[in-house]
């Protein structure tokens, strides 16, 4: 599969106690791609926070939670699979989506997690779809360019050997 290596995915159980691994996975992909100071801890802090969020309403119910990273040259996103909550998180966003962030009412009520959320990403999108949450922040590096032509020669490079070895 080409570009692999801009995709991963990660399981949890619905499970306060996950939320390790999701750190840990966080960490290792803004490791991977050198993202480092405010945005790995707005990437850290709001997909916590969204899973915490999802983690509240499952109620300690049987299941999972379904996280995709996706790298692009435009940036980073996160998917978090709400399922069968995916209302209830549209609902919540639709609420503050067009709140101004310095008024308090912004911070009271059920819709304050989700507007910490919005402030920390770049660019929410609610995928119906899919029924999750796409978490975007426009991190691109000065050699990401380069690096992904680098990716795309050494991927048509394989493909070459790959067909001489097999003739």
């Amino acid at each position: 599969m080409k570009n692999k290596h801009l995709t991963r995915h990660i399981r949890l159980k619905p499970d306060i106690s996950e939320t390790h691994r999701l750190e840990g996975f966080i960490e290792q992909i803004c490791d991977d791609f050198h993202i480092y100071d405010a945005y790995y801890g707005n990437i850290l802090a709001s997909n916590t926070m969204a899973l915490e969020m999802l983690l509240e309403l499952e109620g300690g119910q049987k299941g999972h939670a379904d996280v995709y990273f996706n790298k692009t040259a435009k940036g980073i996103y996160f998917s978090i699979v709400l399922g069968g909550h995916f209302l209830d998180f549209a609902r919540l966003y639709e609420k503050i989506r067009h709140m101004d962030p310095n008024d308090p009412e912004a911070y009271d009520g059920e819709g304050k997690t989700m507007m910490m959320i919005r402030m920390l990403s770049d660019e929410i999108t609610m995928n119906s779809e899919k029924e999750a949450m796409v978490l975007t922040f426009y991190v691109t590096g000065i050699n990401d360019m380069l690096s992904l032509q680098r990716i795309q020669l050494l991927e048509k490079y394989y493909e070459r050997v790959h067909k001489l070895t097999e003739a």
